[in-house]
């Protein structure tokens, strides 16, 4: 359980961090997408204005019967007159906010360089016993709030698209009385002029009888196109298109109305089953031969009357008409090419693991709780070598170390941290840190090897005491606070130092870059820890490689699912969604193995377990209830280690509980007079990590102010305020 909720937060985490990376480029893709469609896109055909309706409100077209006689008259309009019946199913969630208005597009457009128009002749709502109420034509389209009044309803206006209509486009409106939730049936009779178009070896009647997203409500669409029996052609291809069939089943009749040819189509709610790609219901009908131009004679030429096309209109149509079968086929190939994929990256994946598996060490023991401190190391190095197979190493937040480094230089006698004024609280301008004076000399060993290394002693001037050595980070450290001291007599202030700090860039990055790398450089490689100084090269590897995985994964599922959804290959029969899964488990399975591909030596990852079960000892409830531990010594090492881990607070409640039995007194770090106890200490040597690093990096230094120190995690929380 353990183990799956870290996966969990893992996958979390880096899922917020890749979409962040990916919003610039799915809102590129967004706008491509718009740009492509937005020209060929066609709104809902009957739709309620309702800019500012409760999401509740709907109102669906569920029934409509189609009739389409066909024309061939002197005028030259090559036009076909239809007829439809309509019914909606309006539905408004508040009687406050009633449907007053439909409307019917009548979309536009040039075939071959004819623009298909329409003529509304009239409009009329039928009523449950057959009776048909007509509206009346207005010349005035209703667009304000103003507009719709109770004189302004059952009226319609037929629009041609220009002046205030937003989408330029031929639509029908039909303004209702204001209906909150009731059935309605219209009656619409129009002709549609250049329905029919001809060509040298053909004619062709081409109708689109209905599309948009509405179509998606229909409970039954029933339709009739009827030629009249001296213009019906003798050779012909019909042809039908639409739903996700491609191919809409119809019927031919010659007796169904006399004195015309029919095709009749009649769709129920099973049938009326669509992908986006084609969400439109079409017929097409083809003369050639000898009756080639019968319903085309007094047609208008268009750019291609004088050329043959018969050939392309019959691939295009059977392409149209063929066109699911034919992406089903190429879905199901796609489906089994990404079995096939998922099927070498998981090989894939599993090689690249093992490839590094004979590399890595696993420790003797793993220890859940380990009491003592394995040996006196480098607080910066101990704390990355605690956190080394933490997947968040790399955000691990170094702002408490620089507290460590300073608890422990008190410590070993270094440093001092007083009061400039006794009476007064430990603020930044009243609390002042003093190097002592020390004098470091060098001597032989009494081993008798004249090779042997000379052996360095610091010495306190003040007292004679022989001081301990120090570690990497506390040397740099130290070196730090004399070079900005000694303008000041060896003694400065808080205040002092953040301004000195802040006044010499170079110096403060430097130092930064120092410490974050030569403790793991003297302490880690050249004491045997790690196998090399590319100790991390494998977490690396697994690490990018497991990001990549999840960028990957994400755009198969999110971005590639959503842009193939409005085409013919929609959802690839799942293929982009198992392929994507396939990626997330890469992800979550490298991330989790890539967490221990470190180069650690046996050496090293035997300490590093060691190490680590101290960190979970100090994190737990067990120090405040231990009561064996009264060593002083052992106290504050637990208080500067449990710092650099940034779990502070834990050993702080530890030891006020424990005050009496190791006599915190005689400690310069643990003593309740001591710096660390004060609300000042918790917020400025936080601040002063993160400030430093902020500051090396380009950012301002401006003041310490910040968190509290100590927290209850790994560079988190408690304390005080802002200073």
């Amino acid at each position: 359980m353990k183990y799956i909720k870290y996966l969990l937060k893992e996958f979390i985490r880096f899922l917020k961090a890749s979409i962040r990376r990916l919003i610039p480029f799915l809102f590129v893709i967004f706008i491509i997408f718009l740009m492509l469609f937005s020209e060929g896109y066609t709104f809902e055909d009957f739709d309620i204005e309702g800019l500012n309706l409760n999401p509740f409100d709907y109102c669906n077209l569920t029934d409509v019967e189609y009739t389409a006689i066909l024309n061939d008259n002197p005028d030259k309009k090559a036009n076909v007159e239809i007829t439809e019946y309509l019914t909606f199913d309006i539905h408004s969630a508040s009687k406050s906010n009633p449907y007053k208005e439909l409307w019917r597009e009548l979309p536009e457009e040039y075939v071959d360089g004819l623009k298909v128009t329409y003529d509304v002749k009239s409009v009329s709502q039928v009523l449950d016993n057959g009776q048909e109420i007509p509206y009346l034509e207005t010349s005035k389209m209703y667009w304000e709030d103003s507009d719709y009044t109770q004189s302004s309803t059952m009226r319609w206006h037929h629009s041609d698209g220009s002046g205030i209509y937003p989408d330029n486009d031929e639509s029908l409106l039909i303004y209702i009385p204001w209906t909150y939730r009731e059935k309605l049936t219209f009656k619409i009779v129009y002709s549609m002029n250049n329905a029919a178009l001809k060509y040298k070896d053909c004619s062709e009647l081409y109708l689109s009888m209905y599309s948009g997203n509405t179509i998606t409500k229909l409970n039954s669409y029933k339709a009739q196109i009827l030629i009249p029996n001296e213009i019906m052609p003798s050779t012909y291809y019909s042809y039908t298109f639409g739903t996700s069939k491609s191919r809409i089943p119809y019927t031919e009749s010659n007796t169904i109305n006399p004195g015309y040819h029919t095709f009749s189509i009649n769709l129920e709610k099973s049938d009326l089953k669509f992908n986006y790609h084609n969400r439109y219901l079409e017929f097409c009908l083809l003369a050639y031969g000898n009756d080639k131009h019968i319903f085309t004679k007094y047609a208008p030429n268009n750019m291609y009357s004088n050329q043959n096309v018969l050939n392309e209109c019959i691939e295009e149509n059977e392409y149209y008409e063929t066109q699911n079968q034919k992406f089903n086929t190429y879905k199901t190939l796609l489906l089994l090419l990404s079995l096939v994929g998922v099927f070498l990256l998981v090989k894939n994946t599993l090689k690249k693991y093992y490839s590094i598996k004979d590399k890595l060490y696993e420790p003797e023991i793993n220890y859940e709780y380990f009491r003592e401190i394995p040996s006196d190391l480098d607080p910066i190095f101990a704390s990355e070598l605690v956190f080394m197979k933490d997947s968040f190493n790399e955000n691990i937040d170094k702002k408490e170390e620089y507290a460590a480094i300073l608890l422990s230089l008190v410590r070993k006698k270094y440093v001092t941290i007083s009061k400039i004024n006794y009476d007064n609280d430990w603020t930044n301008t009243n609390t002042l840190i003093s190097l002592e004076t020390i004098n470091t000399s060098y001597s032989l060993s009494n081993s008798t090897d004249v090779s042997s290394e000379p052996i360095c002693i610091v010495t306190n001037m003040k007292t004679g005491e022989i001081l301990e050595q120090l570690t990497t980070s506390e040397r740099l450290y130290l070196e730090l606070l004399e070079r900005h001291s000694k303008s000041y007599n060896n003694s400065i202030t808080i205040e002092q130092l953040q301004k000195r700090i802040d006044e010499d860039y170079v110096h403060t990055n430097a130092f930064v870059k120092d410490i974050e790398k030569k403790p793991i450089l003297e302490a880690g490689v050249m004491q045997g820890y790690f196998q090399s100084a590319n100790y991390e090269a494998p977490k690396k590897l697994l690490d990018y490689s497991s990001k990549s995985s999840l960028i990957l994964g994400l755009i198969l599922l999110i971005v590639i699912n959503g842009i193939s959804y409005y085409t013919p290959m929609a959802l690839g029969f799942g293929a982009y969604t198992i392929l994507g899964i396939a990626y997330i488990w890469r992800f979550i399975y490298l991330k989790a193995k890539g967490k221990n591909a470190v180069l650690f030596t046996q050496y090293g990852v035997d300490e590093q377990a060691k190490w680590y079960g101290l960190y979970n000892f100090l994190n737990s409830d067990t120090l405040i209830n231990e009561k064996d531990v009264h060593d002083l010594v052992l106290w504050e090492k637990y208080l500067i280690y449990a710092t650099a881990f940034g779990i502070s607070e834990k050993v702080v409640k530890a030891i006020k509980i424990h005050a009496v039995e190791i006599n915190i007194d005689n400690s310069p770090i643990l003593n309740t007079n001591f710096y660390i106890h004060s609300r000042n200490f918790h917020i400025t040597s936080r601040a002063f990590g993160h400030s430093i690093h902020t500051y090396s990096r380009g950012g301002s230094f401006s003041s310490f102010s910040g968190h509290g120190y100590g927290g209850g995690g790994r560079g988190g929380g408690g304390g005080g305020g802002g200073h």
